[in-house]
């Protein structure tokens, strides 16, 4: 009988220290996402156009792209930086 109740409290502490462990690091990971997430790109128009496309230049990391709309292109450039 006491090597049944010492399984049984083993498991049940097992259990315990398992689910507290998750959500401690669900917390952490919460009030850390913010601090490592990145920031959108704030597209602005630098005026030099070349025929229909125009170019845009990015304030947050500083890559050039170009786009048809006026309001600058969908996606991020910064991982094409120098990659041709």
């Amino acid at each position: 009988m006491p090597v049944l109740l010492a399984i049984l409290l083993a498991v049940a502490g097992f259990v315990w220290w398992s689910w507290g462990r998750r959500r401690a690091g669900d917390e952490v990971a919460f009030r850390l996402d913010k601090l490592f997430r990145r920031k959108p790109c704030k597209w602005r128009p630098t005026g030099d156009g070349k025929g229909a496309l125009q170019e845009f230049r990015c304030e947050t990391c500083g890559v050039s792209a170009y786009s048809r709309t006026s309001r600058g292109p969908v996606d991020c450039k910064r991982s094409l930086r120098g990659g041709l």
